[in-house]
């Protein structure tokens, strides 16, 4: 069957036995296409939310790191005993002494 302007215009196109006999294949395409545009937009708000997890992660590992310093600074002899000597604590200059309890 040929297909000429006047027959589209006139709508025999839609009348035609191809046109009818192929629309569950158009509808099943269509709804294809419907699939694949919903799982692209999921898909790239999954994507989305691993690239925030993935900042968050690398900014958090650069917390641990920051903390970790501080804690290994801060416990360090010098620095506890610069802390604590306002308070009246100081390290023994001395060497340790042993003592010896003897009991009768």
């Amino acid at each position: 069957m040929k297909w000429n302007i006047k027959k589209v215009v006139q709508g025999d196109l839609l009348l035609g036995g191809w046109l009818r006999s192929n629309v569950l294949l158009g509808l099943f395409i269509v709804f294809l296409f419907v699939l694949y545009i919903t799982n692209r937009y999921n898909i790239e708000g999954t994507v989305k939310d691993i690239e925030k997890c993935s900042k968050d992660i690398k900014q958090l590992h650069q917390q641990h790191i920051m903390m970790k310093t501080r804690y290994q600074n801060s416990s360090m002899m010098l620095v506890l005993s610069e802390k604590l000597e306002p308070v009246g604590v100081s390290v023994s200059k001395e060497p340790i002494k042993e003592v010896i309890f003897i009991s009768k």
